[in-house]
């Protein structure tokens, strides 16, 4: 589906109309206006200003509208396959709308739906598509499809909170390395020239700062291009299995990210099992999904236990008792729900609750940050301020004399 800018004239009072919609083609403009009662004055395609062509991946807000809508027109009564049509001509996302017609095309060539959605997994990832599989199979499509639109949307609504959350902390530090690259270039050669034509002895802070200074234009692209090095490094090996064990280790144990991080891991794998238990997914491979959401090898130690547990005829609270990965509120709610039989419906409560530690340890750790950076920039301007003006003194003295 593509984007046209047409103009058009309204048949009965002339009045022009600028505007652009979403259509397959030309003409299917062209009857949407004349059957509404508008002639065309001009159509063309929408050209998009984008550097870099049209995006590769879905938008997370792309794929919770497109799971929000499905599972509204289901619910009312629309046949799965007018669903996927509609969703497909309506989607603003290109990418989206073509894996939904090619979805659609292996229905009606009597794929089921699960296996239909598991070819395109860039977009739907393996839980949702497990997710599908399952209420296909139980008969609660509709159910599956309701709870994963709410799923998605609490996990799009997680990653802006910790995107807004940090915000903050990143222009303050923008505008620290802003503010001192300015002194460098602008500042400091003014005041080295001057000391150099007073012939003053310089102290070693101000030595230090005016080298800095000088090869300003050396240092700080080396700085940068070390920073995006270790950066590309770090995407390409973060996925080792050795590297992304110790990773997930020292995220859990830093001292003031680390507690945050374990409440956001600890969400992920609650709300996940919760979702799939209720979706009638057997125990054991609802516990492997949600561990494969949760994506940390701590985590995954956990469930390992777990799973060997029930493996032997024991239950999940037998297990989670004897990791650290689990608080002791948790293990009252698996303890309740696995004694009431209400597992999921305890897990979706305590999944709520957690969900508010996370907003709650966010806040806190930008109490903390925010202060931290202020100290930071006090104590890098202070420096320089001092090895500018340090100098001014033995120029004083120098005079009295």
């Amino acid at each position: 589906m593509s984007q046209f800018q047409y103009t058009a004239q309204a048949v009965d009072n002339g009045e022009m109309l600028t505007s652009t919609c979403y259509a397959d083609n030309e003409d299917q403009v062209r009857s949407g206006l004349k059957r509404i009662g508008y002639t065309v004055d001009s159509l063309e395609p929408k050209i998009k200003n984008d550097l870099f062509g049209q995006r590769k991946r879905v938008k997370l807000i792309d794929l919770v509208n497109m799971c929000r809508r499905f599972s509204v027109m289901y619910a009312a009564g629309l046949p799965l396959m007018e669903c996927l049509n509609s969703l497909a001509e309506e989607n603003e996302s290109k990418n989206l709308a073509d894996a939904l017609r090619d979805i659609h095309k292996r229905i009606e060539q009597g794929s089921n739906v699960g296996d239909a959605f598991s070819r395109h997994p860039k977009i739907f990832s393996a839980f949702f598509v497990n997710m599908l599989k399952a209420g296909e199979a139980a008969g609660k499509f509709d159910f599956v499809l309701t709870r994963l639109a709410e799923y998605i949307e609490k996990d799009y609504n997680l990653k802006r909170k910790i995107r807004q959350a940090f915000a903050y902390p990143i222009i303050v530090l923008v505008m620290i390395v802003m503010v001192v690259t300015a002194i460098m270039i602008v500042v400091v050669p003014a005041f080295s020239k001057v000391y150099t034509d007073l012939g003053v002895p310089l102290p070693g802070p101000t030595i230090a700062l005016i080298y800095i200074s000088n090869n300003a234009m050396y240092i700080f692209p080396t700085i940068i291009a070390v920073a995006v090095g270790l950066f590309v490094l770090y995407r390409k090996i973060r996925f080792i299995p050795a590297v992304k064990d110790w990773l997930d280790r020292q995220k859990l144990t830093m001292k003031m990210i680390g507690p945050v991080y374990h409440l956001i891991v600890l969400l992920k794998f609650i709300r996940t099992l919760s979702i799939v238990v209720a979706a009638g997914v057997p125990l054991s491979e609802a516990i492997d999904i949600s561990s494969d959401v949760a994506d940390n090898a701590v985590a995954s130690e956990a469930v390992g236990m777990i799973q060997r547990n029930i493996k032997r005829g024991g239950t999940i609270t037998e297990a989670i008792k004897l990791h650290g990965f689990f608080p002791k509120t948790i293990v009252h709610a698996f303890s309740t729900g696995e004694k009431s039989g209400k597992l999921a419906e305890m897990l979706s409560r305590f999944a709520g609750g957690v969900e508010q530690d996370v907003d709650d340890g966010m806040k806190r750790l930008l109490t903390k940050i925010e202060p931290l950076l202020m100290v930071v920039m006090s104590f890098i301007i202070g420096f320089i301020l001092l090895a500018i003006y340090l100098p001014i003194f033995d120029v004083i003295k120098t005079v009295k004399q």
